[in-house]
């Protein structure tokens, strides 16, 4: 799934506008998420992957959990025991804006519960920021490019 600035996705009755692209580059990998925002709310989705993946990874920011990081391998958060998956220093590049966040280094781990819940926890050099969600199945994602 491609998404750019502008392009408004739909989901559970709202209208998100796209308003940026963030762009993790890991020493082993790529991940990208769209920051989609509508009034009162955003959320993030994640991109890439497998077109004929029929589910998508929707992640909101959370207030900080009170954790030191690194964080340890194991997670208890919201009755959940979640299990690190993902972990590494990364470069980030960001198409659009997302406030609060800006080019450059931050640290990222992702973890996993059961219910295919997610937690993403991102250390950057002025905040520490932390994703949760869970993923959808695509046929709840509807895609409007802002451009034909």
């Amino acid at each position: 799934m491609k998404l750019a600035p502008g392009d408004v996705v739909g989901y559970q009755a709202s209208a998100f506008t796209v308003e940026g692209v963030l762009d993790y580059q890991l020493a082993d990998r790529g991940l990208r998420l769209a920051r989609l925002v509508a009034p009162g709310q955003s959320r993030y989705l994640e991109l890439g992957g497998s077109e004929s993946a029929d589910r998508l990874l929707l992640l909101a920011e959370i207030q900080a959990l009170d954790i030191t990081t690194p964080p340890p391998a194991t997670l208890y958060h919201g009755g959940e025991s979640f299990l690190c998956k993902l972990s590494g220093a990364a470069q980030v590049a960001i198409t659009g804006s997302d406030p609060g966040r800006r080019p450059g280094p931050c640290s990222l781990w992702r973890y996993r519960a059961a219910g295919d819940r997610w937690l993403q926890i991102e250390l950057w050099p002025d905040a520490l920021r932390m994703l949760e969600g869970a993923t959808v199945h695509r046929s709840m994602i509807e895609v409007r490019p802002a451009t034909p």
